[in-house]
């Protein structure tokens, strides 16, 4: 399985999500290691669910951890290819790491365009990817703006994704790929993957020709 372009899945919590997406061809999945987060995965179960995956990277989540914090935690998780944050600031300190960078940037954070474009200025030779997203739908950050920065950083849009839209998106524009996220099971073993799937199945790649 092939996807038009590259896919992060982030908040992975079950192995369904993480198989399911794997089998999907997504290129990234994250985890949260925060073990304040309802959303945490712990060392033994990260060893479990990359047991049964191949072909994809891993990213460690760390919404709020500072570098010394996520030093220590990354000791004890084994296969971590990249590092997300949320705080720019960080990243003199986690270059110290050696692993790839991702920053998350919520476009509610900021009070205006030119101070998102500001932050990406100052880290962009230290940044794999930026991770644009825009929860709240304020008017700092369009679809419109995000496509345009685009071409000037490398970009995974977070936000404003639908399957009707996607693959203009991913054909005409200068985005490096798209970020999604899982969700928990409804019970161990069962899995709603309506809102990935609509998403993915659209940029499935026809591998026989």
């Amino acid at each position: 399985m092939a996807l038009r372009t590259t896919v992060k899945v982030g908040d992975i919590t079950n192995l369904s999500d993480a198989r399911y997406c794997a089998g999907m061809g997504v290129d990234i999945l994250g985890f949260c290691f925060e073990s304040e987060s309802e959303k945490y995965i712990d060392p033994t179960t990260f060893t479990a669910l990359s047991e049964w995956l191949s072909g994809v990277k891993y990213t460690a989540e760390f919404p709020s951890y500072q570098p010394l914090g996520i030093k220590s935690t990354l000791g004890n998780y084994d296969s971590v290819q990249q590092i997300q944050v949320s705080a720019p600031y960080q990243i003199d300190a986690l270059k110290k790491l050696s692993l790839p960078i991702v920053i998350q940037i919520e476009a509610a954070d900021f009070d205006s365009l030119g101070s998102v474009v500001d932050e990406m200025q100052l880290h962009r030779d230290d940044v794999e990817y930026y991770i644009l997203e825009n929860k709240h739908e304020t008017n700092q950050l369009t679809l419109d703006d995000a496509l345009r920065l685009a071409e000037q950083f490398p970009i995974l849009l977070g936000f404003g994704i639908t399957p009707q839209n996607i693959l203009p998106i991913v054909e005409k524009s200068a985005i490096q790929g798209i970020s999604l996220k899982g969700s928990h099971e409804i019970k161990p073993g069962y899995k709603d993957f309506d809102a990935l799937a609509d998403i993915l199945e659209v940029l499935e790649v026809d591998e026989a020709y």
